[in-house]
């Protein structure tokens, strides 16, 4: 009886901690610095996608080709200084927009579609490309422009 109690004893030790040694890995380490979050989300799948909104300001001064700041919040938290290259149609009823977001680590490239038909106007965004932390962010999501604004919510993946 006595070696019946070790051998479960040491049979429940021997199990509690062979479970306990192995932890699921998370997807975001928590000591991830905030600017290398875009860093991180290129190595996620296509399929996780975080909330996302981009505020940008411009002075249209100097139309077609403003600039700006930009502020981020949700899956990134950057600010920096924004370009955009408006490309209006013939009856300027819908644009199609380039727009820089310059942060200290990276840029982010975003096409827009727009349209003005609606007040304030509206559109879809898309990132097509980026640099440094940014390299491989893909995003997408809805358009605002309430006047020298360009207000996107959205997602990042």
């Amino acid at each position: 009886m006595k070696k019946q109690i070790t051998s479960t004893l040491l049979v429940t030790a021997v199990s509690f901690i062979i479970f306990t040694s192995f932890k699921k890995d998370s997807l975001v380490s928590s000591h991830v610095n905030q600017n290398d979050k875009a860093a991180v989300f290129h190595s996620l799948k296509s399929n996780y996608s975080t909330p996302v909104t981009i505020t940008a300001v411009f002075d249209f001064s100097t139309f077609p080709d403003v600039f700006g700041t930009f502020t981020t919040s949700g899956a990134l938290n950057i600010s920096g200084d924004a370009e955009m290259a408006v490309g209006p149609n013939e009856n300027g009823k819908r644009a199609h927009c380039v727009v820089t977001l310059i942060a200290s680590d990276g840029t982010i490239t975003i096409h827009q579609e727009c349209q003005f038909a609606t007040n304030p106007a509206e559109g879809r965004w898309e990132i097509v490309s980026g640099t440094g932390a940014y390299a491989n962010l893909q995003g997408n999501g809805s358009l605002t422009m309430p006047p020298n604004t360009e207000a996107m919510e959205g997602v990042i993946y």
